[in-house]
């Protein structure tokens, strides 16, 4: 892996809709997304189109993740959820990436600002009951089991971190936004 310091969170663009298909459409990574199927581009359009549009309010976005080399590695998203004040979070990393903490650097990078904000004061996310390492990274997180989910795969449950509690500990070292 390349040095951590290489890494960056940078706002998705109407020009990253290849790239981030590209990884939503790798098997490892749509297993527990996107309903267990690669998505469609225009999927993907869209919401890169919604984050666009959500970045007018503090703290939510799509963020890419990428390295000196460039290139899609990962993403993070926080959208408006639906209820007052919380945010979704969401997030995909390339099968090369697993292993090395950046889907939880990406996610608190993320969270982190988003708390900054007075828009947002529960971030919730959500995993497919056989998806163990997105329950780690929610639990790396700080965030708590909040409630059990029926998803379009099966059982999932919802986790939540909420503006107040403790969050990760360790912190995780938070990833430039550029």
């Amino acid at each position: 892996m390349a040095r951590q310091a290489a890494w960056r969170l940078r706002p998705a663009s109407m020009g990253d809709i290849d790239g981030l298909h590209a990884l939503a459409a790798r098997p490892l990574v749509f297993r527990y997304l996107f309903d267990g199927a690669p998505p469609v581009r225009d999927f993907i359009a869209r919401r890169v189109a919604q984050s666009i549009a959500n970045a007018s309010e503090p703290g939510f976005g799509l963020w890419l993740l990428e390295n000196h080399a460039g290139g899609c590695a990962g993403g993070v998203e926080l959208r408006p959820y639906p209820a007052s004040r919380p945010a979704e979070l969401t997030y995909l990393l390339a099968p090369d990436y697993w292993g090395h903490g950046l889907a939880v650097r990406m996610a608190w990078t993320v969270i982190a600002g988003a708390f900054r904000s007075s828009a947002v004061d529960t971030v919730v996310a959500g995993a497919d009951q056989p998806n163990a390492a997105s329950f780690a990274v929610m639990r790396r997180l700080g965030m708590r089991f909040h409630k059990d989910v029926e998803y379009p795969l099966g059982a999932g449950a919802e986790y939540v971190l909420q503006r107040d509690d403790a969050g990760p500990m360790p912190r995780p070292a938070l990833l430039p936004l550029g």
